[in-house]
């Protein structure tokens, strides 16, 4: 099993990993679409996880469970939000609507980095990878927030 694969987390390379390591990395939502990885095989360029071409977008729990072109019900309570850690055990809150999540954000009392997670989902995801959020979060939200 080749270890050529490498991802950044908080802007530190982090590897090798094996493809079905990474692949296992992206399942549980610890590597999300835009996240920066590299296949050091292929060269030294870093380029977005879903731009690789190897891994099918429905890995990606951010992908998951989400149907273009299918009505969503937005009043359904039915994620949760990761609010932080309390000596190491995740705080969560919920179960939140999408309009919810929607109001939040508007407010800025969520974040488009924030972890979200519902049932049918693999892993975690940050709230801006999610396509039902796609057109509450402004430009000015990403661009003030870090990782």
């Amino acid at each position: 099993m080749k270890k050529t694969w490498f991802r950044s987390v908080n802007l530190r390379p982090q590897g090798p990993y094996s493809l079905e390591e990474m692949r296992a990395f992206i399942h549980r939502g610890e590597v999300g679409f835009q996240d920066l990885i590299l296949d050091e095989s292929k060269g030294d360029v870093w380029k977005a996880a879903a731009d690789w071409g190897v891994f099918e977008l429905t890995l990606f729990p951010a992908g998951q469970s989400f149907i273009p072109g299918m009505p969503i019900n937005e009043e359904v309570p039915e994620w949760v939000v990761l609010v932080g850690q309390n000596g190491g055990v995740p705080l969560q809150e919920g179960p939140y609507s999408v309009a919810d999540i929607k109001a939040g954000l508007k407010a800025g009392r969520i974040s488009p980095y924030q972890l979200i997670w519902k049932s049918g989902l693999s892993g975690w995801c940050q709230v801006k990878d999610r396509p039902e959020y796609y057109s509450s979060i402004s430009s000015d939200q990403l661009s003030s927030e870090s990782l």
